[in-house]
């Protein structure tokens, strides 16, 4: 973890390494593919001091082999829900600024013969500021994480229930300093941050699990917090919003710190094409104690012929 943190140091500007992994799928020409997509890029919106900005990407995936020699699953169909939405505020020297951050997206094929999950995230944050100087703001910040369905570690033989709503859950609220030089980033410290992890699951109930001891529904940490946010719009087609979130528990090996960092790129490149690419990377030794990655890539295509 010690390794993980330094090399984490030197980032000012959260900057994406991602690969990118390609399923290609040959189909009969007897059988059609559909895909469709649904993108929408919400304009700024300016009354009485609020801004509202965001980006809603829905990607639709479908596909079927019959008698194919190069092999495949017979059945696919998939989709991909995106929202990422800015709500912000400002007044005088008083400010307010809500990101709602959600995502929920399904894999189906013939081979498990279920819909299965390859992203589910609920993470929406408020933040007041009130304005010391031209970059500088007292603020208090309000963070709630969780998703929204029950997550299951997949095998030959068995599903095993590893997660659910509000398991685990976590709500933060700090106070401290935000750093804003420009509109495109901006950095919160606070020395003194209380966060709740909830784990309300009776099947979770009598194991230590998320960090809260059995036969407790919730966990209680003191620590320190800092966030980064950093946006970007390169043209009028490419997008870039990242964050990164760092946490020290003072009375649970402060010195491991919980990292969580997510990146996300939109790209419009006309009203019939349009993409994201999302990358997390996860450190937090009361769930997992190792790095967690992942990594989706959302295409969508509709052309007339």
């Amino acid at each position: 973890m010690q390794y993980f943190c330094r090399m984490l140091k030197p980032i000012t500007v959260l900057i994406v390494c991602s690969t990118f992994s390609l399923q290609l799928a040959a189909q009969d020409k007897t059988v059609k593919e559909f895909q469709k997509v649904a993108f929408k890029e919400l304009k700024p919106l300016e009354k009485d001091g609020w801004k509202k900005t965001g980006t809603f990407l829905i990607n639709v995936n479908q596909g079927a082999l019959r008698n194919w020699a190069g092999g495949g699953e017979q059945n696919t169909l998939g989709f991909t829900m995106l929202l990422n939405y800015n709500i912000n505020h400002k007044k005088g020297r008083n400010t307010w600024n809500n990101y709602f951050d959600v995502a929920l997206a399904f894999q189906n094929a013939s081979s498990f013969g279920e819909f299965r999950k390859v992203d589910d995230r609920i993470d929406l944050t408020s933040k007041y500021g009130y304005q010391l100087s031209k970059q500088w703001f007292t603020a208090l910040l309000a963070n709630f994480n969780t998703q929204a369905l029950v997550g299951y570690s997949y095998t030959d033989s068995v599903n095993t229930k590893i997660s659910n709503l509000l398991n685990p859950g976590k709500i933060l609220l700090s106070a401290g300093i935000d750093f804003r030089p420009d509109k495109t980033f901006t950095l919160f410290v606070s020395p003194v941050t209380t966060r709740f992890v909830l784990k309300t699951d009776d099947d979770f109930y009598s194991i230590d699990k998320f960090g809260v001891a059995p036969n407790k529904h919730m966990n209680t940490e003191l620590g320190a917090f800092a966030t980064a946010k950093f946006t970007k719009k390169f043209n009028s087609w490419v997008f870039y919003t990242g964050r990164l979130d760092l946490f020290s528990n003072y009375n649970r090996n402060p010195e491991n710190v919980d990292v969580f960092l997510t990146n996300l790129v939109t790209m419009k490149f006309n009203k019939w094409f349009a993409t994201n690419i999302s990358m997390d990377i996860v450190y937090d030794d009361d769930v997992l104690m190792k790095t967690q990655l992942k990594e989706v890539l959302g295409i969508g295509l509709t052309v007339k012929l």
